[in-house]
């Protein structure tokens, strides 16, 4: 038994933690976040990829979620990581997970972490977002958020919302959470939002708070998340991978 103990620390400290990027896109946007863990969990072993698993009766890989995936988003730039106790190179690690993936989801890059980084989950703090905007009825109207309207939505010293958690309500104050907000595409806005356990922002919040000040009921049917940032140097804000 002691030896056993013995050889779980030796792993532990043995261990390498990999960040893998990712992207979803298509059908596959409609699968919940559970099932994307127990889906990468099967792919990890496909893959063949020596991953460390936890102690205990029910042994579990070592594996964490920067930001759980909403059903229907799309994403351009998510991240797991996961303790492995033998690799080859990160391109390895890469292509072998590329070999067993299903159609509309792809690994973009694979990183080694420095020793005592804080896990992918603890690390976020900012999220950006392409929204497709929508009337309800299906017609597209993004040209009635003129760019002068987005301009006195951002001005505002508060943007308040009203939140409902069980049988508490609360207001809350989410302009400290809107680090930017612009039209890119046709039909498209563009949103950097705080995100993670400090606060979090979602883009049909921001949407919400829109309708409410102009009086104009729109909606979304298409969310992409572009990137996930965590704070570096002087609370600059810096992609996770």
């Amino acid at each position: 038994m002691r030896g056993a103990v013995k050889s779980t620390e030796r792993e532990r400290t043995l261990s390498t933690t990999l960040r893998i990027k990712f992207e979803r896109t298509g059908p596959v946007r409609y699968i919940g976040h559970l099932d994307m863990m127990r889906y990468f969990q099967k792919a990890v072993m496909r893959a063949g990829i020596d991953i460390r698993y936890s102690e205990g009766f029910n042994p579990h890989q070592i594996m964490s979620f920067a930001y759980p995936l909403g059903v229907s988003m799309e994403t351009r730039g998510d991240y797991f990581d996961i303790d492995v106790l033998s690799y080859q190179n990160c391109e390895t690690i890469t292509n072998q997970l590329n070999a067993v993936m299903a159609d509309g989801i792809r690994v973009i890059s694979t990183t080694v972490l420095p020793e005592g980084s804080k896990n992918a989950m603890a690390s976020v703090a900012a999220a950006d977002y392409l929204v497709h905007l929508i009337l309800p009825g299906g017609t597209a109207e993004c040209h009635l958020l003129s760019e002068e309207m987005l301009r006195q939505f951002l001005l505002q010293k508060e943007i308040l919302i009203t939140k409902e958690t069980g049988k508490k309500t609360s207001v809350e104050d989410i302009r400290p959470g809107i680090f930017a907000l612009e039209q890119r595409e046709d039909q498209m806005l563009f949103m950097k939002l705080k995100s993670g356990s400090d606060g979090n922002v979602k883009p049909a919040v921001i949407l919400e708070a829109l309708s409410d000040m102009f009086s104009i009921r729109i909606a979304s049917d298409r969310i992409i998340r572009l990137e996930i940032y965590r704070k570096g140097e002087d609370d600059t804000l810096v992609p996770l991978g």
